[in-house]
């Protein structure tokens, strides 16, 4: 193995242990791996997973940051204004998570999901005409997928007869799309900070 490739296996670890949820040692390997992997600071996909273990230990500036960071790198990915947008709602600021979420919109005006978040947020300010007319939106894009779309999706939308310990923040998210009762559910849960519990 060479002197590089031990510090690949930093992140490698630092994914792995960021599925099973053990955000103090992925931060651990993460930072490993920035400090000693040359132009680390130029991949903004490791800057937005080293924000999201910050996040979960409750370093929500710092994630900030990071995400900050991630966006300067890659200032035409819809996603990275998104991402950003979900961590200012989780801290609080939802007047700038409306803005980086209407940026995200501008990159890529058929993201399903940034427009059901953008007409939750919108929803929960009192804007309700502007959150219906996304709704709309978002409940038509995720009518026109292609059937391959449409049965990847219906894994997430399986009946929620699975334990609650599988519930994820995507599963979540997707799950939006089913009703209008499951869109009050997902408001409540982004009011609740994200918390997944019931």
């Amino acid at each position: 193995m060479t002197f590089e490739n031990t510090y690949q296996d930093n992140k490698e670890r630092a994914l792995e242990l960021m599925k099973a949820h053990s955000w103090e040692e992925a931060l651990e390997n993460w930072e490993v791996w920035f400090k000693k992997t040359e132009d680390s600071h130029k991949e903004p996909n490791s800057l937005h997973d080293r924000a999201i273990c910050k996040f979960h230990l409750s370093d929500k500036d710092a994630a900030l940051t990071d995400l900050d960071a991630a966006l300067e790198l890659q200032p035409e990915y819809g996603y990275r204004y998104s991402s950003r947008a979900w961590m200012k709602q989780a801290n609080g600021d939802t007047d700038g998570a409306i803005v980086d979420y209407k940026t995200a919109l501008t990159l890529d005006p058929e993201d399903a999901i940034v427009l059901n978040n953008l007409g939750l947020l919108e929803e929960s300010k009192g804007y309700k005409t502007q959150s219906k007319k996304r709704f709309k939106i978002a409940d038509s894009l995720q009518k026109t997928k292609n059937p391959v779309e449409k049965a990847e999706d219906s894994v997430v939308k399986a009946p929620a007869v699975k334990a609650k310990a599988e519930k994820t923040i995507l599963s979540e998210m997707k799950s939006v799309f089913v009703s209008k009762e499951s869109r009050k559910v997902w408001l409540k849960f982004i009011l609740n900070g994200f918390n997944l519990k019931d």
